[in-house]
């Protein structure tokens, strides 16, 4: 009698494993779509300056051709807290500091907008896939395997007017 069940039990998981491995691929997150979800959440835990979001509209711009430009789209006409979010692409040549958000991936093409922006003061959280430089970076989204962490630069946070709540910052993997 144990010989068979053993072979039943045996033909059961040669059997199952598709299924579990199905399971596994079916259950991973796309990280793009992940990252989007992240940025929509920091959003809701910042503060900007008074009188900076007169149409309670909050604007993301982003390089809509990415990935994370696409995931982001699909949040387009979401509302944010008291704000509603429109993404809109990332300016190429016109003052990038009328958006809320900017969103840098690791292909985005820094515009001379862009650069001005990352040297600037404007009340711009600037949430940045890479290791930029430039120093300009309030939040950077960091990739470590399948997951996603992100850091938070309170220097430029404060340089910029931008006020960060705590419970994001205690969620941070670094705080600088």
């Amino acid at each position: 009698m144990n010989r068979v069940r053993i072979r039943t039990i045996a033909a059961c998981f040669v059997f199952a494993s598709p299924l579990i491995v199905q399971t596994s691929v079916d259950a991973q997150v796309d990280l793009s779509a992940l990252e989007a979800a992240y940025i929509f959440n920091f959003a809701q835990f910042t503060d900007w300056p008074p009188g900076r979001s007169a149409d309670n509209l909050l604007s993301v711009c982003v390089d809509q051709e990415s990935p994370l430009g696409q995931a982001l789209a699909k949040l387009d006409g979401k509302r944010a807290g008291k704000q509603g979010w429109r993404v809109r692409p990332l300016p190429r040549t016109e003052k990038a500091a009328d958006c809320h958000l900017v969103v840098l991936t690791a292909n985005t093409p820094l515009s001379a907008a862009v650069k001005a922006l990352l040297t600037s003061d404007a009340p711009v959280v600037i949430v940045s896939e890479v290791d930029t430089t430039e120093q300009g970076w309030v939040i950077r989204l960091v990739r470590d395997g399948d997951h996603l962490k992100f850091d938070i630069n309170v220097s430029e946070a404060s340089r910029r007017r931008i006020t960060l709540s705590s419970k994001l910052m205690r969620l941070a993997r670094t705080v600088l």
